[in-house]
């Protein structure tokens, strides 16, 4: 497993998911968020910004320890919410 450092954001797929709120972990607006978005998707939206996505599969958001739908690092190339909104352009 690649340890999150400073060069690196994680990434969850729970960040682009519309039927979570906010505070369940949402971190997009609802009008970039999508249904079930997919970690492959996710990852295929981050290679395509030049986010060298490295994907981890077994990992467990904190808030919902007994569903392991896996992160994923990107490389910090702005902000995290300006990637965020990239990444969720290209999912949708």
């Amino acid at each position: 497993m690649v340890s999150r450092g400073e060069d690196k954001y994680v990434i969850w797929p729970i960040y682009f998911d519309k039927s979570f709120s906010r505070l369940k972990g949402r971190k997009i607006s609802k009008k970039y968020a999508i249904e079930k978005p997919s970690i492959e998707d996710i990852v295929k939206a981050a290679k395509s910004l030049g986010l060298n996505p490295v994907l981890e599969k077994s990992v467990a958001h904190p808030s919902r320890p007994f569903k392991k739908d896996g992160r994923i690092l990107v490389d910090k190339k702005d902000a995290k919410s300006k990637l965020l909104v990239q990444i969720a352009n290209r999912l949708g």
